[in-house]
């Protein structure tokens, strides 16, 4: 019996969260234009195709929550209305829209573009 969960934990590990469980990750990220650095990221998916998606980096943290649509985000960074885009799969920018907030985070190694 012990082996049969230790079987099914290991397989249900390497499955995507379900909609609103919540899953850390390590990624890389920028804060406002600054230097890669590691940094953890959760992502909560909730109805209607809503992410919050919360960014940790020391005692820096950027917090997105909104929903894509084509590769483009709508809705808010750090409670401030905010759009992103993705440069590639995996390597977010978003941007408030008074242009005063900028947050960039990727999978290491989509830095430079996995299609």
């Amino acid at each position: 019996m012990i082996r049969f969960l230790a079987f099914v934990a290991i397989a249900v590990a390497g499955f995507p969260a379900a909609a609103g469980a919540q899953a850390a990750q390590t990624v890389r990220c920028s804060f406002d234009n600054g230097p890669a650095r590691a940094c953890r990221m959760t992502d909560v998916a909730g109805r209607g195709g809503v992410h919050r998606m919360t960014f940790v980096a020391g005692n820096q943290k950027a917090t997105f929550v909104g929903r894509a649509q084509t590769g483009w985000w709508s809705g808010t960074l750090n409670g401030k209305p905010a759009m992103g885009y993705e440069r590639n799969r995996g390597n977010v920018v978003f941007s408030s829209t008074d242009l005063q907030t900028v947050f960039a985070w990727w999978y290491p190694a989509n830095e430079h573009g996995s299609y």
